[in-house]
């Protein structure tokens, strides 16, 4: 609707421009003023990506339940994810997965090997201070086969939120 609207103002522009030629002088103007008005207030506001992206911040964030399944080309990792935002709906979050082969499940992740990592988006669509359901499908390239246990650690790096 805004878009319809802002054509008829345009054409309306344009017929008063043609059909008034007196009105020429303070129409440009008018226009010019608008046009600088307009530009100044995209160049000064944040666009909503940038304003999404920093309303929840991932510490705000509790993942459970996890459970990592392969899938042919990579893996599906599903769980529960707790929105602690008290003002925000959180609409996206990524995860980064990052596999490693261990030689047992007793062994730190920095002393084992990284073998794989990838990015995925997950849509849960939770409300400020509710817990969704979520999951998100994982690419990777090219994995060897693990010599020992294969174990995962994910990290949400980047939230997008609406009111």
């Amino acid at each position: 609707m805004p878009i319809a609207v802002l054509i008829l103002v345009l054409v309306a522009y344009g017929y008063v421009m043609v059909a008034y030629p007196e009105y020429r002088t303070i129409g440009l103007a008018l226009g010019g003023a608008a046009a600088v008005a307009l530009g100044a207030y995209f160049w000064l506001t944040e666009p909503e990506t940038v304003r999404a992206g920093a309303r929840i911040e991932p510490a705000e964030l509790t993942l459970d339940s996890l459970a990592l399944e392969p899938t042919p080309r990579g893996a599906r990792l599903s769980g529960r994810v707790q929105n602690a935002s008290p003002d925000y709906r959180l609409r996206e979050m990524t995860i980064e997965l990052t596999l490693h082969d261990c030689p047992d499940e007793t062994t730190p992740l920095e002393e084992c090997e990284v073998v794989g990592e990838s990015r995925a988006l997950a849509r849960p669509d939770a409300p400020p201070r509710q817990t969704r359901a979520f999951s998100a499908r994982f690419t990777f390239a090219n994995i060897p086969d693990p010599t020992g246990v294969l174990r995962y650690e994910w990290t949400v790096t980047e939230t997008r939120a609406g009111p």
